[in-house]
């Protein structure tokens, strides 16, 4: 396998390297996914310290931090059901990246914390019309083994963007201020959603046509590949309902990082650049484990059949425990960034695994199906972990990163029974 890796045929355009089987529209899901992965962090770190600044109490924090995911545990699942349909895609990315635009407008105007979680809940509708689509559009015509070689390179794209997001925002923030990190954010989305538009105003009715084109008028070489998918390629039986879990309480973890971290921080004198460098080593924690998986042996060793259950309990464990580490209170940063880099090493670990068994390897028909039910677990844990945590945290805004292992308790409680249901 590794000397097919070294033959395989790789379309370099400017930027970007990947293979020559990858999706016609790669360069753009590319694109999508940095600048959407760009300013998702911004928005997870700094719209909970918006909310504090405009009077909001730890729970209400809370709340903010999880309202974009309560909708984002859900509206993924229904989401991706449409995205199965021919031509569906492009209209939920373009749609996402217009209703994100309006989001990031509301965030320089809001002037209440209650409005704040109003406005989270749309932001995460714009999410959830964006990640199914493009996870689906990836993967839908590739067989599982290329598939998991496209998502190599999608998530080093999307990884990277993440890391810089912190360090973006918190510089805009520094230097200018929150309202102005806001409108950054405003710009790059509305550059994304005209990348997207592009296509369509450019070929017109030829870009909506070439999506809708029926099965039976395409190529006939391309129909017999089809045919011959092998979606079963070492395929482990492992019941959907342990990837969900899995993915649920990673995200818990991120949640609570994300949502508490930087009130937390400023609580102990840290300073806003602090809060961007450390939040920056999660993303380069999880940066650097995916640019380590498309390397053939090392995906090989993470996704075989007979190991795939184990490395995935051993990535959350690491990922939910980290959390605890941010009890200590620590005005240096020094634990926090073992914290942060060692929950973003695990969390790739986490998520690839569980992108390999529910969409790479999914049934032809069922991508968009299998891609809501990824970002649907990913939602419900993300949701969970600030709601729970601002629920529980009294007047404290250190108690909060209990949450993740807490949930890890019940997760290895019920791992008897969830490994047990297949797909």
């Amino acid at each position: 396998m590794p000397d097919r890796e070294l033959r395989e045929p790789r379309v370099n355009k400017g930027f970007f390297s990947y293979p020559s089987f990858a999706p016609k529209d790669f360069r753009r899901y590319l694109f999508s996914a940095f600048t959407g992965n760009l300013v998702l962090p911004i928005f997870s770190l700094y719209v909970p310290l918006l909310a504090l600044r405009l009077g909001a109490s730890v729970f209400e924090i809370g709340l903010v931090g999880g309202a974009s995911n309560a909708v984002y545990s859900f509206m993924p699942f229904v989401m991706g059901h449409f995205t199965d349909r021919r031509g569906s895609g492009r209209f939920f990315i373009i749609s996402s990246f217009v209703l994100l635009t309006a989001v990031s407008i509301l965030y320089i105007l809001i002037a209440n914390p209650v409005y704040l979680i109003v406005a989270r809940i749309f932001e995460g509708v714009g999410w959830a019309m964006l990640w199914p689509a493009i996870d689906a559009a990836i993967s839908k015509d590739l067989s599982a083994s290329d598939a998991k070689k496209v998502f190599s390179v999608f998530n080093i794209t999307w990884s990277g963007a993440a890391a810089l997001g912190p360090l973006v925002g918190s510089a805009l923030i520094f230097f200018t201020s929150i309202e102005d990190a806001f409108f950054a954010t405003m710009l790059i989305l509305l550059l994304s959603a005209a990348v997207n538009i592009r296509p369509l105003l450019v070929s017109g009715r030829r870009a909506l046509q070439e999506d809708n084109i029926p099965s039976g008028d395409r190529n006939q070489e391309e129909i017999i590949g089809a045919q011959n998918l092998d979606r079963d390629e070492d395929k482990p039986k492992i019941g959907s309902v342990f990837y969900m879990a899995s993915l649920s309480l990673a995200a818990v973890t991120s949640g609570v990082l994300f949502t508490f971290f930087a009130p937390y921080a400023k609580s102990i004198g840290l300073s806003i650049l602090a809060v961007g460098v450390i939040t920056f080593i999660f993303g380069l924690g999880r940066f650097i484990a995916y640019v380590a998986t498309v390397n053939e042996s090392v995906r090989h060793l993470l996704l075989r059949g007979d190991k795939r259950a184990r490395n995935m309990v051993l990535a959350v464990s690491l990922t939910a425990i980290s959390s605890l580490i941010l009890i200590i209170r620590d005005p240096s940063g020094i634990a926090y960034l073992v914290a942060y880099g060692i929950a973003g090493a695990g969390m790739s670990v986490v998520f690839g695994i569980a992108q390999a068994g529910m969409i790479a390897e999914a049934s032809r028909g069922k991508f968009g199906r299998n891609a809501g039910l990824y970002e649907s677990s990913i939602g419900i844990g993300a949701c969970l972990g600030p709601i729970v945590g601002g629920s529980i945290s009294g007047n404290s805004i250190a108690i909060p990163f209990i949450v993740p292992f807490l949930g890890f308790v019940v997760y290895l409680a019920s791992l008897p029974i969830i490994a047990r249901k297949k797909r």
